[in-house]
């Protein structure tokens, strides 16, 4: 039986990659208790931990010690077996079974020397053993002494990084402000959605980069030093550790797995998401603002087990336009009660030009000028800083704050 389901996990990790970064944590080579599964897994978990994808030749080269691999490569590559049952379906069965091989090898060791060995002994063998095997369920409990001596070499670490103590926006006087986007914060940005293709977003960066209208880019009306330009910000761009997924699926579980397998493979630290009622999760007899709900505390909970930065773009309602001068409040997320209590942070971009408004409060000129409105802080505190709004390159720059 068990190897049955051994192969059928195994088909599974091949047909559904996604699958294998959901489960990788749980996923170890003790579960396959047959040599020749044990020995496929071992290469795939090897493979998919590089970004590399299933390559059945490849495979029969790199398996040493097996004979006819290529026959257990097939058959275990087989699409059809890959249905009969859920991955986790499988995983929890090997594991339950790899739990009673322990307890039984466990029990058959202490019958064994139980005349040779004091019983005291024997109990604090079994006792040991027993939390052992259960530790991978319950997880680790660690002493406050640690906790506290972790957070004080944070501190630390902190003190010695000129008080950005995570990853910047790029904005001076945004970051002394936050301090940067902290690892497994979930910072929401209220605003219009550009929702854009990856050669439009391309394209805005390119503009951004060389200051080039981006308009021109589109029509490719440039002239000879703009196309040197765009040269020399390429060489410079391609060397960003920058990667957009510009797949149409919208579901909650291909995000976080997608998520997961780019941490996991290209080491990101910060993810964004453009946007965040674009997500769907299939919940059936629930209300979109229950659904939304979900999405939200699954983004924050990927950043708190990932130990990433998760920003996620989220729409406003048609309320905004109801509200003095246009300015965003919390109440203005679409659906959003929920999406306000996962959050760490809730910013909002405000262009009191966009509604036709002169001047701020103090008289000011808002000419090309966009408020950063931080509406909600958990650990940084509530506040808004200017920033210079260039519309032709739809870029923002520093300017001197203005309270």
């Amino acid at each position: 039986m068990n190897g049955n389901i051994e192969q059928i996990l195994i088909s599974k990790l091949i047909h559904k990659v996604s699958d294998y970064y959901e489960y990788n944590e749980i996923l170890v080579p003790e579960l396959f208790t047959d040599t020749i599964h044990r020995a496929i897994f071992v290469w795939l978990d090897a493979e998919y931990q590089q970004g590399r994808k299933f390559d059945i030749l490849k495979a029969s080269t790199d398996i040493k010690n097996i004979d006819n691999i290529s026959y257990h490569l097939a058959v275990c590559s087989d699409s059809g077996i890959s249905y009969m049952h859920e991955t986790l379906t499988c995983i929890m069965h090997l594991k339950n079974d790899h739990k009673k091989s322990v307890v039984k090898s466990l029990c058959q060791n202490v019958l064994h020397n139980i005349d040779n060995k004091d019983v005291d002994d024997n109990i604090s063998i079994i006792e040991k053993s027993l939390i052992d095997v259960s530790k991978s369920d319950v997880g680790s409990i660690v002493e406050i002494t640690q906790h506290l001596r972790d957070t004080i070499a944070v501190i630390e670490k902190n003190s010695l990084s000129s008080g950005i103590s995570g990853i910047t926006s790029g904005f001076s006087s945004i970051d002394r402000f936050t301090g940067g986007w902290q690892p497994q914060d979930l910072i929401i940005v209220g605003g219009a959605s550009y929702e854009m293709s990856t050669t439009q977003l391309m394209s805005r960066i390119l503009s951004c980069e060389t200051n080039i209208d981006n308009r021109y880019l589109i029509k490719g009306t440039l002239t000879a030093d703009e196309w040197s330009a765009i040269h020399s910000a390429t060489g410079s761009i391609e060397k960003l550790p920058l990667y957009i997924d510009d797949c149409k699926s919208t579901s909650l579980r291909y995000l976080l797995n997608k998520i997961r397998q780019y941490v996991i493979t290209k080491g990101v630290k910060l993810v964004m998401i453009d946007y965040l009622q674009l997500v769907s999760n299939m919940l059936k007899g629930r209300s979109r603002e229950q659904e939304v709900s979900v999405i939200a505390r699954s983004l924050k909970n990927i950043a708190k087990e990932l130990d990433i930065t998760v920003i996620a773009l989220s729409q406003l309602s048609r309320g905004v336009e109801r509200n003095e001068g246009c300015r965003p409040m919390l109440s203005n997320l679409r659906e959003s009660g929920e999406i306000e209590q996962a959050a760490d942070a809730v910013v909002f971009v405000y262009r009191p030009e966009y509604y036709g408004i002169d001047a701020d409060s103090e008289g000011k000129s808002t000419e090309a000028r966009a408020e950063i409105i931080f509406a909600k802080g958990r650990n940084i505190g509530i506040g808004s800083k200017w920033l210079k709004w260039t519309n032709y390159l739809t870029k923002f720059d520093e300017i001197e704050n203005i309270y």
